[in-house]
Parts: structure tokens; C-alpha cells; sequence
């Protein structure tokens, strides 16, 4: 047997994980993360305007959503970063002091946890450097050149039972999405499509939600959302949801699944 044991545990180490701590002015920036440099940040957050804490493999929470970031900023709010269906979220709140903020980072850093965030505010990111622009995606497949009409053979493809959803990002008003997906629970309806339209105004997202029967309201509905400056009502068989909520419960039902 070799005495070579230089890789046993080479495994192990790959599993570690791995975070970026950085400041807002760019004074930390490092992978070689520890308790203590965590601490000696937050103490100094008035002259680095915002320490993050960015986690280099995220956290899955449930479906397609995944949290990799914590960030703490000097007018002492801090924010938990998420991919939530290939946008940029967070949940945010206020009047969180130093001691508050290490304990929750390095909660993050120790073990991957996720503070309580009831009552927590969620906001769209829009990155300095991003560009504001519509998106489509259809059955997982993101499209970088559409139209409007591309917009609709995507719904058209849906109704006809060659896709089964689409996700359009639009940029009217302060942006929202909508995701339509093909509903055949019930086989004793015509088949229904799930709608979930929000919308990221200030300071609080709206969202609707609702199955649609209609397929010439439907496809009307989403003409006057692509074509139209104002952003249409929504449809009569949509209720609207609390999106804040949405994304606590997203949050809680990965604690809860943590804890089996």
C-alpha cells in the first residue's frame, strides 16, 4: 500500500463550501473566508457601505429557485439574494444592527442557513451594469431574438400542445413577467392555462394568479401586454397574491424540508 496519502481527502475538500466576501468599495474581495474577517467588515460597514457574503454553489430552495447571497449595507439593512426562475430577488429588511448581521452571516457561512425572513420585503435586482430588457424563455430554452409575434406562437405553441409553458420578462411600467403553463389536470374541462402575472412595482410587487379557459381572451390579453405602453388589467379569473408571501413560503418550505 502507498504511503502517499496526499489526495485521501481530496474529495472532502471539493465538498467544503466555498464563499466570496466583499465590500462595496472594493477593499475585501476573497475566497479565503473566515468567522473573524466576517466580523471585522460588518464592524467597519460605514466605510465599506456594504459587506456580501456570496455563496459560490447556492443554496437550492425548492424548484428553481436558489439563494447566494447575504448582503448588509450601513443604513443597516441586510438582504437575502436569490435566482428565482432566472431573475434576480431579494428579501430585505431594516433595523438590523452589527451583532444581528454577524449572526446571520455567519449563520450563512457556517452551515448554509437562512434567517427567518417573515415579514421580510421582496424586491427585483436590477444590476448596475444589466441593461432592462424583455425576455423569453419556453420549456426551459431562453430566446436572445424575438418579436412580438414570437411572443404569441410561443402561447400558440402552448395551446396546441407543442410546449407545455413560457416565461415572458417585460419592461413596461418597472418591469414584471409572466408565466403561462398548460393545465390538463382535469380532463373533463377544456384544457386551461395557468396564468401568474406580476408586476415589480414600488415598494410592493403585485402578482395575480388564475386558470384561463379562454384561449381568445388569453391570447388578447397577452397582445395588449406586449403591444400597449400601459400595462394591462388583469384578466377577471386571475386573483391577486401576495408576493411577498410567495417567496417567505418558498423560503419556509425549504427550512421545513432541512429539517427531515
Amino acid at each position: 500500500m502507498s504511503n502517499d496519502t496526499r489526495d485521501i481527502f481530496s474529495g472532502l475538500k471539493a465538498r467544503k463550501p466555498q464563499y466570496v466576501l466583499g465590500t462595496k468599495n472594493g477593499d475585501i474581495r476573497t475566497s479565503n473566508v473566515t468567522e473573524e474577517k466576517i466580523l471585522d467588515a460588518i464592524d467597519d460597514i460605514e466605510d465599506n457601505g456594504c459587506v456580501y457574503l456570496e455563496k459560490c454553489v447556492p443554496v437550492v430552495l425548492v424548484s428553481d429557485a436558489k439563494a447566494y447571497s447575504i448582503d448588509y449595507f450601513k443604513d443597516s439593512s441586510i438582504a437575502v439574494c436569490f435566482m428565482v426562475n432566472g431573475y434576480m430577488l431579494r428579501m430585505w429588511r431594516s433595523d438590523v444592527d452589527c451583532d444581528m448581521a454577524a449572526d446571520i452571516m455567519c449563520d450563512f457561512f457556517r452551515t448554509a442557513s437562512l434567517p427567518d425572513m417573515t415579514g421580510w420585503h421582496c424586491q427585483k435586482i436590477h444590476p448596475e451594469q444589466e441593461k432592462a430588457e424583455t425576455k423569453l424563455c419556453v420549456d426551459g430554452e431562453d430566446f436572445r431574438y424575438f418579436g412580438s409575434q414570437d411572443v404569441v406562437i410561443a402561447l400558440d405553441n402552448i395551446i396546441e400542445g407543442k410546449s407545455q409553458w413560457m416565461l415572458y420578462d417585460f419592461t413596461n411600467g418597472d418591469g414584471g413577467y409572466v408565466n403561462i403553463r398548460r393545465y390538463d389536470k382535469d380532463t373533463a374541462l377544456a384544457t386551461g392555462y395557468k396564468v401568474e402575472y406580476v408586476r415589480w412595482s414600488e415598494p410592493l410587487p403585485i402578482g395575480y394568479r388564475g386558470v384561463i379557459f379562454d384561449v381568445g381572451l388569453l391570447r388578447s390579453w397577452l397582445w395588449s401586454l406586449i403591444d400597449d405602453e400601459r400595462l394591462p388589467d388583469p384578466m377577471d379569473e386571475c386573483e391577486q397574491f401576495d408576493v411577498n408571501n410567495y417567496f417567505e413560503r418558498l423560503v419556509f418550505r425549504f427550512l421545513d424540508e432541512d429539517k427531515k
